[in-house]
């Protein structure tokens, strides 16, 4: 126990009893504790004394122990409390009690391709909101993620987020098999670092194999600078969106709204995500009964057998029996025996009340006066405060709290549901509603707003007007081919070139219910054809007659660049290639059936200065 700061036994502040040494991780020692406040099994992290050496550190742990108490989100692990003894700066978070899904992958286990979806959109919306507040995870792992009772995941470590990065020494294969291309140059960790390693963690929970792996550290993470993620069967519908979320550039990477969104899109399922512990071991929480539920809320008056003790209302003589003179009887003759063999078989002796018995009579009816006072007092409201309960709708859950806060009140998620005009992490619903009257320390429970149910797009490009309409129909959006969008195109005419929603060409996903525009081709125009009048002369000079020579003049313009289209799907890369006027031919897996999902490569390289509408190779997969 020399290696750890506390031992057991030891109370932390006066408040947090250490009951166990759970492990030393790289950047904190790990205790299991009991909150003697409160009554409940909490998780006590210290941070370890090389990081606590460096004032940097211990000022940004500070920082997020402050901030991270401040967020609520039913994927996020609660942040309790923080602070400092005897030098060692310590933060105070939820207990999970089944584990973590770093056991769960130990185990051998892996989820199908629905579960899978269902575990990336709930890290991925509980990463959105953790970076809409302005924070970055930054080294989010499987041992990261923590099992709750219900089954259900949340993202733990958030106080203790990028602190190890800060005074980093030798990496070992674990810390960094999850960091993103960006963090293997150096790179501090970003937004787009977390969904690059989320993407990395969804491929290993659905394959059981780690995308990139080596046998060092910096093999590994070589191996997936400018490398997409390898294609596997098994990922069915979500190869094309881990693809996506673990492009190398992380220009071109889903940010994590847009990864859950996608992620929810291709869920079938409605039920909530239930992942079963590695091991079911009994709870710590359940090894305590659970208290008499309350019936009344205040004051309840003692009842008289609580303060004298059992019995009091029974009678004297039934609970004192009087003592009846003995008679005389020789020693050895069998009265004498009986008396003995009576008194051996009495379950307990016969004890005449204390001479005091009156005084605690007395003074049990001073106490039940004074408690009736009370509990009249209670109920007259003379010692409770009532608070109008302001309006939560459209604020962010900080900011409701914060609000709350003023007025005596605390903040409750009830639920998270999509909505198609309350934006994401907003609040759409309270109770109790906005004007009614709350005593101080009431709960007020909202549900808050997932954004819009978004429709990943489906590939309709080269379809006819009708079959794309019934495609997007059945998706879940409204098409329409006006006139006006004819445009020019390489594709046969009639055919669809491209999808156009609020202006951007070819989006990936629309909100359910969105309606769209399809440009239809009226087919490839290298050259334009003007008609000009000329005048010619006859023999007779006073006859002319007008005729029509034909000219075609061929349009000319300067080279452009190759666009970038490496991690790109088939929409995407359609809309590159005709923002750029160019044309292009795909090579590899899929080209051949049009079935591809990314690009790999391009010849000439991006960038490369080409001429107008020239046709480039892409390499896909």
């Amino acid at each position: 126990m020399s290696s750890y700061t506390f031992s057991p036994g030891h109370d932390v502040v006066g408040r947090y009893r250490i009951t166990d040494t759970v492990g030393v991780g790289s950047t904190a020692e790990v205790y299991l504790a009991e909150d003697q406040t409160l009554h409940r099994t909490v998780i006590l992290k210290v941070l370890l004394p090389q990081l606590a050496a460096h004032e940097d550190v211990r000022r940004t742990f500070r920082d997020q122990i402050i901030r991270s108490a401040t967020l609520s989100h039913p994927h996020l692990a609660r942040v309790f409390d923080g602070g400092q003894e005897s030098g060692s700066i310590f933060v105070v978070s939820e207990y999970m009690s089944g584990g973590s899904l770093e056991d769960v992958l130990a185990s051998g286990r892996r989820l199908d391709v629905g579960d899978t979806a269902k575990l990336g959109g709930d890290v991925a919306s509980a990463l959105a909101y953790l970076h809409a507040n302005g924070l970055v995870h930054g080294s989010l792992s499987p041992s990261k993620l923590l099992i709750g009772d219900d089954g259900g995941v949340r993202i733990g470590d958030v106080a203790m987020a990028g602190l190890r990065t800060m005074h980093a020494g030798h990496a070992s294969i674990n810390d960094v098999r999850y960091l993103s291309p960006e963090q293997a140059q150096g790179a501090p960790g970003d937004a787009k670092s977390d969904v690059y390693a989320l993407a990395l963690i969804l491929f290993e929970v659905a394959t059981g194999e780690a995308p990139f792996d080596a046998v060092s550290a910096e093999a590994m993470l070589r191996a997936r600078i400018n490398t997409p993620l390898p294609i596997r069967p098994e990922l069915g519908t979500l190869d094309m969106i881990l693809a996506q979320a673990a492009v190398p550039d992380p220009l071109l990477r889903l940010s994590a709204d847009q990864l859950a969104n996608r992620l929810s899109a291709s869920v079938t399922d409605p039920s909530p995500l239930v992942i079963t512990p590695a091991s079911r071991s009994k709870p710590l929480l359940a090894h305590y009964q659970p208290s008499e539920p309350r019936t009344s809320i205040g004051f309840r008056v003692p009842s008289a057998e609580q303060i004298v003790g059992a019995g009091y209302d029974e009678p004297p003589a039934t609970r004192f029996p009087r003592p009846q003179p003995a008679r005389s009887v020789p020693p050895g003759s069998p009265a004498a025996d009986a008396r003995a063999r009576a008194r051996a078989s009495e379950p307990y002796p016969i004890v005449p009340p204390p001479r005091r018995r009156r005084a605690t009579i007395a003074v049990a009816a001073l106490v039940l006066v004074a408690a009736a006072a009370g509990a009249a007092v209670w109920k007259s409201g003379l010692l409770t405060q009532s608070h109008t309960v302001p309006s939560l709708l459209g604020l962010t859950t900080s900011e409701a709290a914060s609000q709350l806060s003023g007025e005596g009140l605390t903040i409750r998620v009830a639920s998270h549901q999509r909505s198609a005009t309350i934006a994401a992490h907003e609040i759409i619903s309270q109770s109790p509603a906005a004007g009614s009257s709350a005593k101080a320390g009431s709960v007020v429970t909202v549900t808050v707003s997932d954004g819009q149910a978004r429709v990943t797009m489906p590939s309709v490009l080269g379809d006819t007007c009708a079959t794309a309409t019934a495609v997007l129909k059945k998706a879940g959006v409204t098409a329409t081919c006006p006139s006006t969008a004819v445009v020019a195109s390489n594709r046969a005419a009639g055919q669809v070139a491209g999808v156009i929603y609020h202006g951007f060409s070819n989006p990936t996903s629309v909100p359910a219910g969105a309606t769209v525009v399809l440009a239809l081709s009226k087919g490839p125009t290298a050259t334009t054809t003007t008609a000009a009048p000329v005048t010619t002369t006859t023999a007779a000079p006073t006859t002319s007659t007008t005729a029509t020579a034909t000219t075609t003049t061929v349009v000319t313009a300067a080279p452009r660049p190759v666009p970038n289209v490496i991690g790109m799907d088939q929409s995407q890369t359609f809309a590159a290639f005709k923002k750029a006027v160019l044309f292009f031919r795909t090579k590899g897996p899929g080209s051949s059936n049009g079935t591809w999902t990314t690009v790999v490569s391009t010849i000439p390289a991006p960038g490369t200065m080409v001429p107008y509408r020239s046709t480039i190779i892409v390499n896909v997969k």
